[in-house]
């Protein structure tokens, strides 16, 4: 799982940079948003399963 947060930080922060640099609604930044959400659902999906399971 710590690896899933690393991914998630480091999604996080190419989103930022891109978004300082394209601006906001640039398709580069809503790909990079896409990608952090995934990987967000998928670290909330695991601490489901540990919760559950």
């Amino acid at each position: 799982m710590e690896s899933l947060w690393c991914k998630i930080e480091r999604l996080r922060q190419e989103m930022h940079v891109a978004a300082l640099e394209k601006g906001i609604s640039h398709p580069d930044v809503l790909m990079a948003s896409q990608r952090l959400d995934e990987a967000i659902n998928e670290l909330y999906k695991l601490v489901m399963i540990q919760k559950v399971g």
